[in-house]
């Protein structure tokens, strides 16, 4: 008997020649599989899991003929996922076309959807393992889905159906690494990219983050997979020699099982290689509990550091978004905890978030490095997911929040062109701030980012702190004017050229990102302004001086010291390692032991990788891979 043709989709952009595999669709395909009356009537063969962004020509050519379309879908790839299913539905009327996942909109929101998209048959809102399987037994039957929960039906007048209680027990479900569904994905050579897994050690969040589509309250119950079940996805990881992998638990570390299987990863990645790196969503104010973890996985090589998602520092803003944060004390305690345990951290602070201001974000960037916090600060622009408060009407009437569309604000692409048609939404402004303060912000942002959390000024400004009192806010308020007024620096130009790349992207012109002559792809807006300094490094530093010695008053032969320390303590890929340098003055001390300026010679050896003039590796493994980690640090032996 022939099966009915099944296609899924889940699709991810190609970074790095990396491509994630489609872990939504293959617990939703693994479930369905089970109910024998489906696995006899159904095929889904490996052509046919659309999971990585390609030519919609091409994926038109191999799914026209589907039967039924399940699509996972997210707002990052909703054009080129409606494309395709428009083209088969005018091609094959009678294909059934679902959509799901978290950039489907929730079903007090959806009316407008299916008007614009009369082709799509079928929403499926929530979790989709057992409402998919109803629409595939109901296919089989009479075609008549009005009892299935969870869905709203497309047509002249949509209709909701009651909604579906969330999956109780999610560890008795199928997983796609155990049950064997991906093994024929990475054995079959389809293409030469890189795998990335997801495994999900709980499922949902008790927080309700207005800016996160898992703070609605259907997903306020968490579910947790058992040890055994994650152990056996491990090493399935291990064996098909997945090097990164990323846990979509939103509070990783909440639950003590959490260690258990942090010992597990690790053991793994000690014995076979394998899985090599983890990304972890950390659990919200529990800096202390996740010690223990951090550290394994610091000492294993598994992670770049652990994060502290603050958001903002205005209180304003977190009750705006319904978040709480650690409060200022125990914030410091925690990174000098983090220091004395010598693990990386780094904070996250979202851009655009309603009730901030241009003065009340600048002094939150503030308030953290006045804690000596010098790790990295990853500030992020804001996106209006559409299952979100942000597009809720009486959300966006109450903080005034203005929406535009623009591209994914993805870097690094391998295929960026493909990113011209997709759309995100971004918040330009609120109540508290205009569209000209959201680009100023961004600048703002750009340049601490730049400047500080990629090494340019840092060091400078900390020794500049501690031998003339000199502020971070002072140094960096004086710059901001500085290269504003004066166009023809390298910093200058380069905010120039970033503010005006900023306004196209804003405009949809551009994708995000910014191109470098020598280098390949899209580099974020800091990234590409460090790689021209790199370039031009004696000019920068020489513009640099004269911008302190023009606001400042300071010793000339310390300020010497301090921009030559400044100078080689960020990895260049033209310098020979290691490389000694004179000092008159103990700059290094001043800076990371907190001593007194002292006279009397000093010298100090910097040492990194020789990159032999290859600025691209160089920015890959300094301003991409390993920014977060502090890489581009060369090590300084006294």
């Amino acid at each position: 008997m022939q099966k009915y043709k099944l296609t899924l989709i889940e699709i991810s952009d190609v970074i790095a020649n990396q491509v994630k595999l489609p872990y939504s669709t293959g617990l939703i395909w693994g479930y369905c599989k089970l109910n024998k009356s489906i696995s006899d009537n159904f095929e889904l063969s490996v052509k046919d899991w659309i999971y990585y962004r390609q030519s919609e020509d091409e994926i038109f050519e191999q799914i026209k003929d589907s039967n039924v379309i399940g699509v996972s879908n997210f707002v990052w790839s909703e054009i080129q996922n409606l494309n395709i299913c428009k083209r088969v539905k005018e091609y094959n009327p009678n294909c059934i076309i679902v959509f799901g996942g978290q950039g489907t909109p929730k079903a007090d929101r959806c009316k407008s959807f299916c008007k614009k998209n009369p082709y799509v048959d079928i929403l499926v809102h929530g979790e989709g393992e057992l409402t998919f399987e109803e629409i595939l037994l109901r296919y089989l039957d009479d075609k008549d889905w009005k009892n299935v929960s969870g869905i709203t039906i497309n047509g002249d007048t949509p209709i909701t159906t009651l909604p579906r209680m969330r999956v109780k027990d999610i560890d008795s479900m199928p997983s796609p690494y155990i049950d064997g569904l991906f093994d024929e994905l990475v054995s079959t050579e389809t293409h030469s990219y890189k795998y990335e897994a997801t495994i999900e050690s709980v499922r949902g969040c008790p927080y309700q983050c207005t800016f996160c589509e898992i703070g609605d309250k259907y997903f306020q119950k968490l579910a947790k997979q058992s040890n055994e079940k994650i152990f056996k996805e491990l090493d399935w990881i291990s064996n098909n020699k997945i090097e990164f992998f990323y846990n979509a638990d939103s509070n990783f570390g909440m639950f003590p099982e959490h260690l258990d299987q942090v010992r597990y990863m690790t053991d793994l990645k000690n014995k076979t290689g394998y899985p090599d790196t983890i990304r972890i969503d950390w659990a919200k104010s529990k800096a202390d509990k996740v010690l223990v973890l951090a550290e394994l996985l610091t000492k294993s090589k598994m992670m770049k550091g652990i994060t502290i998602a603050l958001q903002s520092m205005n209180p304003e803003v977190l009750k705006s978004i319904k978040r709480k944060n650690i409060d200022d004390g125990k914030l410091k305690e925690f990174i000098e905890l983090y220091k004395e345990k010598d693990l990386t951290s780094y904070i996250e602070i979202i851009m655009g978030l309603p009730m901030e201001t241009v003065k009340s974000f600048k002094d939150g960037l503030y308030k953290i490095l006045d804690l000596q916090f010098h790790d990295y600060v990853g500030v992020y622009p804001m996106t209006a997911l559409p299952n979100t408060p942000f597009f809720d009407p009486e959300y966006i009437k109450e903080y005034e929040i203005d929406i535009i569309e623009t591209t994914p604000a993805f870097f690094h692409h391998d295929y960026p062109e493909n990113l011209l048609k997709e759309t995100e939404y971004m918040v330009v402004g609120s109540k508290t701030s205009t569209f000209e303060d959201y680009v100023e912000m961004s600048m703002w942002r750009w340049m601490l980012m730049l400047m500080h959390w990629l090494g340019y000024s840092q060091y400078m400004v900390r020794a500049l702190g501690s031998t003339d009192e000199i502020t971070y806010k002072a140094f960096y308020d004086n710059l901001f004017k500085w290269l504003k007024s004066n166009p023809n620096t390298i910093l200058g130009e380069e905010y120039l050229t970033t503010e005006k790349l900023l306004r196209r992207v804003l405009k949809k012109e551009k994708i995000w990102g910014r191109k470098v002559d020598g280098v390949s792809c899209y580099w974020d807006w800091e990234e590409a302004s460090a790689i021209i300094i790199a370039k031009n490094i004696d000019k920068f530093y020489n513009e640099i001086k004269e911008f302190i010695v023009d606001t400042f008053t300071i010793d000339f032969k310390v300020l010497d010291d301090i921009i030559l320390y400044q100078k080689n303590i960020v990895k260049s890929p033209y310098e020979k390692y290691p490389k000694k340098v004179s000092f008159t003055y103990n700059i290094n001390d001043v800076i990371f032991n907190n001593q007194k300026l002292k006279n009397g010679g000093h010298e100090y050896t910097f040492e990194s990788e020789n990159y032999n003039g290859d600025v691209e590796k160089w920015a890959r493994f300094n301003l991409w891979w390993g920014r977060r980690n502090k890489s581009f640090e060369a090590k300084v032996v006294v």
